[in-house]
Order: structure tokens, then C-alpha cells, then sequence
């Protein structure tokens, strides 16, 4: 049964022929064009690119490594049959002897031949290895960026325990912070590790994953439980836990309290979210007691502002003397980056370089404390409009103080753009009467027809992505002709903010005197007692911003995809 069960095919039958052709001795490319002969027409390297996609994902990689096993089985014999052959030979002959009463003698010169063939074939064969599993990798050239030779060096030798990380998109940082964070939990037996971020609700999709990620990379899936549900990784032989904490109040850290021994290497992700070195402290007195000597590593992305806190406390540091660590997807290997990628940086290099250099540079490129710095206030002409092809609409819901809101938005990829031309909102409205009004918003005539005349006006079913917080209003909503659907929003806050200050934003105060008002006022949080802004974004004032970040909250989960696949 055992065997049957590793000999299970593929649901997709496209998949499987993929696993028997690359099994049979196909190059990747031969076994998904043999698998997907439509992909011919295909360039070679995005080919190359789809193959490599689908050997890391869990399911094939399974059954590529049981068709292997059963190759093998049945390309060699196993040291079970010559030891099956070999006592079949000597029960025969004692067999023989006895039915024979002790007549006739044992033929000793067979059993001798066999016994020597066995042996034979005994020496020659390999020793039975267990079930396949990926080595513990300990060339760490082959899985982190060289942007990170220096600190794993310093790690490795003792020299260093704290170390300020900085760099754009794809550079690396999360991934090295992740691999030394499990070599730490294999080479210091007696210690455990946390991985800690400003905001609960991130950790699953992020430093969680990355974790499991840096696992697997280093072949050590076997040797660690890591159940989802509790998002607390557990070393099986020794019983060291990796935490992963949620810092909304800092004060919550003690709960990161190990059952012996102490946290030995802590890592803050995307400390910019952080309000400042004062809280970080805090999480770290809490986290690290007990230690003689904790390894501390500090990883973000910088944000836009030059005034931002995180940004000031790198100069300062290089200031001081110590060294900082920058990194860029630049001098990452392509190939781990992917094509896609490297076509989407290239394609933002051209379109608008000040936001390519924030992105994927990781240069801050602006002052203040105002969050928008890039917004264009001017009028939005009708010919204009009669243009757009690209429209998103967004709602957030509210009662009273607070208002409902609604946004209509035009984006423009190629420009890196966004025009933002009619809002709607006020108190107390009732779901079917919001309805009514964006069923309105969203009528409009389609031009002339074909005889010279306008087209009548026409009802356009755009959907509307809604604030998740409320699906009543949402069904409500849609039972009225509305097409609303949730957001998505959860956990994506900040990178949907991140959206909006990264494109040229253009808002018609005229038509959107709400949305003006509220993107003019919008600035970073600021600590009184340093007078530095935070990374924090404000919460309140932002009913028709919050509108504006649904409606392209599919645009910003694309863009944002390339951050949890492993090498960021």
C-alpha cells in the first residue's frame, strides 16, 4: 500500500507527463513543451522561467523525487533479494537432505557458488538510504547575496551582533536575515530565536514564510515541526523555538519568554514601521534577557522621506563609526529575482525614475513629514475622461462621525499614474441609497454611434472593491445591481500607502474636494519626544485616501507579490 500511495499520479495530467518526461531524461524545457506543446510559440527563457517555477513547488517536486525512487527500484537489485535468494538456496538444500533421509549428500558446490555470488553482489551494492531529503546546505555562496558575504562573515567569527540592513526591493535582506536566523538555531543548540514585526496581522505572509522558506533552502524540512496555527517554529530533536511576535504594543514582547535557555539571535523586519529606537528597545530588553550575547539584525525597505526616523538613525550610525549594510536587487543573481522582475524594474526605470529609485534602489527621495509628495492638483477635463480606459472605483464604509466615501480612479501603468476625477460620500448613508448614488457615478454615454449621435447613457457594472469590514453593506450593496466585492485589504495597509506616494498622482480638487483636503493634510506621525517623523501612517482624516487604496488594492497585491517568494 505504502508503495502504491508514492506511485500516485498527478491530478493534472499536464503535470504528471511534465514529472515522466524530465524523469525519462528530459531537459526542462524538452518536458514542458512535451507537456504544454502550445508553449512552443513561447521565447525559450520564459519557458526556461515557467519550468523553474513549477519543479519548486511542493507537489511536483513530491513526485519527481517517488518516480526517481521507483526508477531506481526497478533499474536495481536490493540487498533484500540476494539475502531472500541466498536462504531460499540454503532452506532447498536442507530441504533436500532431509527428504532424503541423510542419503543424499547436500551438492555443496552449488551452495558454495551461490553463497560467493551473493557476497559479491553484497559488496558491490550501496548501502539503503533513507528517503530522499535535501542536504543541510553549509555553503552559504549558494544561498544568500554577496551584498551579505561581510556580515555573515562577522556573524560566523564572533566579531559583530548588531546589524542595520537597508535595501529596495528584491535585495536580498529578508532572505540572509531568515538563513542566519535558522543557522544560528543548528549551530547554538542551547538557544532559541524570534523574528518580530511592528504589525501581528503581517507575520504569516512574511517573516513566517520566509522562515519556512530558509528551512527548506537548507534541506532541513524533516528536522522541524512548523505548524501554521500557532506561528511558532519547534526544532524536533533539541526543542529550540523560533517566535515570531507582533508588536503592535511593545509591552507584548514579554510573552516572548523560551522554555530554557534564552533568545539568541532577534530580528526586527521592516523596522521602519516601527514608532522609533525607543520602541524597538523595548521589544528587545523584553525579548533578550537572560543572554550573555544576542545577535540583533534590522532589515527594511527605507522609506520615501529622508525625516524619517529610520533614515536619520542610519546616518547616524554611519556617522558614529558603524558600518551599515546597504543592498540592492543589482548585484542579486537574475536568476533568483526572476525574468518578471527584472521586466517590471527596467519597465519602472523608464516610465518614472524617481520612483524606480525608491523601489528598487532603495534611495529615500523626499523631505518632510508630508506622506504624498508627489500629487498633482489641477482640473480633469471631460475630453479627458471620455479617454480612460483603466478605471477603478473603491468605497469605505462609515456611518457617523465618520462618512462613507467613494473614489473613481483612472490608472494609467505606463505612466506610472493615477488620475483620481469623481468622489462621492456624507453621513448616515443608508446601503441602498449609496447604491443609488454610485450606480449614478457609474452612468455614462459611450460616444457616438454609428449614426452621428450619442449613445444614450448607460449603466457601467465596474466593481466596486470595498472596505472588508463591513460584507453586510457589501451584499446589501450588490442585491441592489451594485457590483461590490471586498478589498482584500487585510495586512496590506502600508503597502497599499506605499502605492499611492509611489506613482504621480493626479486629484481634480474640483471634482474631489474631499480627497484634496484630506491628501494635503496627510502627514507621517511624529514622536514629541524626539520630534522625528515615524513610519506610521495616520489613522483618520483618510476616509476618501482609504477609498482611493482599495480601488487599487489588485493593482498593489501584483505588484507586491514578488516580496514572500523567497528571495527578497
Amino acid at each position: 500500500m505504502e508503495a502504491a500511495a508514492k506511485d500516485t499520479p498527478l491530478a493534472n495530467p499536464r503535470r504528471e507527463r511534465y514529472c515522466q518526461e524530465r524523469v525519462a531524461g528530459k531537459t526542462q524545457r524538452q518536458a514542458m513543451l512535451a507537456a504544454w506543446p502550445d508553449r512552443t510559440r513561447w521565447k525559450p527563457e520564459t519557458v526556461d522561467n515557467k519550468a523553474c517555477k513549477l519543479e519548486a513547488e511542493d507537489e511536483v517536486k513530491a513526485r519527481l523525487a517517488a518516480l526517481k525512487r521507483i526508477a531506481a527500484e526497478k533499474a536495481t537489485t536490493t540487498r533484500a533479494e540476494v539475502l531472500a535468494g541466498m536462504s531460499e538456496t540454503f532452506n532447498a538444500g536442507i530441504s533436500r537432505i532431509r527428504s532424503a533421509g541423510g542419503d543424499k549428500p547436500l551438492d555443496y558446490t552449488a551452495v558454495n557458488a551461490v553463497t560467493q555470488l551473493g557476497k559479491t553482489l553484497l559488496d558491490a551494492l550501496p548501502e539503503e538510504q533513507p528517503e530522499e531529503r535535501g542536504e543541510f546546505t553549509r555553503d552559504f555562496a549558494l544561498l544568500i547575496g554577496r551584498d551579505f558575504f561581510r556580515p555573515h562573515m562577522l556573524i560566523a567569527r564572533g566579531l559583530q551582533t548588531e546589524f542595520w540592513c537597508k535595501g529596495g526591493r528584491g535585495s536580498l535582506k529578508s532572505s540572509w536575515a531568515s538563513i542566519e536566523l535558522v543557522n544560528h538555531i543548528e549551530t547554538h543548540p542551547g538557544e532559541h530565536a524570534a523574528a518580530v514585526m511592528k504589525r501581528k496581522n503581517s507575520l504569516r505572509d512574511a517573516v513566517y514564510a520566509q522562515v519556512v522558506w530558509a528551512i527548506h533552502e537548507m534541506g532541513l524540512d524533516d528536522e522541524y515541526e512548523m505548524p501554521v496555527s500557532t506561528l511558532k517554529i519547534r526544532k524536533k530533536s533539541t526543542g529550540q523555538l523560533i517566535f515570531f511576535a507582533g508588536c503592535d504594543d511593545p509591552h507584548k514582547s514579554k510573552g516572548l519568554k523560551p522554555p530554557f535557555g534564552f533568545i539568541g539571535f532577534l530580528w526586527f523586519e521592516e523596522s521602519d514601521q516601527f514608532k522609533g529606537m525607543a520602541e524597538i528597545r523595548t521589544v528587545r530588553q523584553s525579548a533578550a534577557r537572560g543572554g550573555a550575547r544576542t545577535i540583533v539584525v534590522y532589515t527594511y525597505n527605507p522609506p520615501r522621506t529622508r525625516d524619517n526616523w529610520a533614515n536619520k538613525e542610519a546616518d547616524r550610525r554611519r556617522d558614529a563609526g558603524e558600518e551599515v549594510f546597504d543592498s540592492c536587487y543589482l548585484d542579486a543573481p537574475p536568476e533568483w529575482l526572476g525574468a518578471q522582475f527584472i521586466a517590471d524594474a527596467e519597465e519602472l526605470k523608464e516610465t518614472d525614475p524617481q520612483a524606480y529609485a525608491h523601489e528598487y534602489l532603495g534611495e529615500p527621495v523626499g523631505y518632510g513629514g508630508q506622506i504624498f509628495d508627489r500629487v498633482e492638483f489641477r482640473e480633469v477635463t471631460d475630453e479627458e475622461i471620455a479617454t480612460f480606459e483603466r478605471l477603478h472605483a473603491g468605497q469605505d464604509f462609515g456611518w457617523f462621525p465618520d462618512p462613507w466615501a467613494f473614489t473613481l480612479s483612472e490608472w494609467q501603468p505606463g505612466q506610472h499614474r493615477v488620475i483620481t476625477f469623481a468622489e462621492l460620500g456624507g453621513n448616515k448613508v443608508l446601503p441602498n441609497k449609496a447604491a443609488e448614488l454610485i450606480k449614478s457615478a457609474l452612468t455614462w454615454s459611450d460616444g457616438k454611434g454609428p449614426d452621428g449621435r450619442d449613445r444614450p447613457p448607460a449603466y457601467h457594472r465596474l466593481r466596486v472593491l470595498s472596505d472588508d469590514a463591513s460584507p453586510d453593506q457589501i451584499q446589501a450593496q450588490r442585491d441592489e445591481g451594485v457590483r461590490a466585492e471586498s478589498a482584500g485589504k487585510g495586512g496590506l495597509r502600508d503597502m497599499s500607502y506605499r502605492f499611492l506616494q509611489s506613482v504621480t498622482w493626479v486629484i481634480d480638487p474640483g471634482r474631489c474636494p474631499n480627497l484634496a483636503r484630506e491628501v494635503r493634510e496627510a502627514e507621517f506621525e511624529m514622536d514629541e519626544a524626539t520630534g522625528e517623523y515615524s513610519g506610521d501612517y495616520p489613522d483618520g482624516n483618510d476616509h476618501w485616501i482609504d477609498a482611493t487604496r482599495y480601488a487599487f488594492m489588485d493593482v498593489v497585491t501584483r505588484r507586491g507579490a514578488y516580496k514572500h517568494a523567497g528571495r527578497e
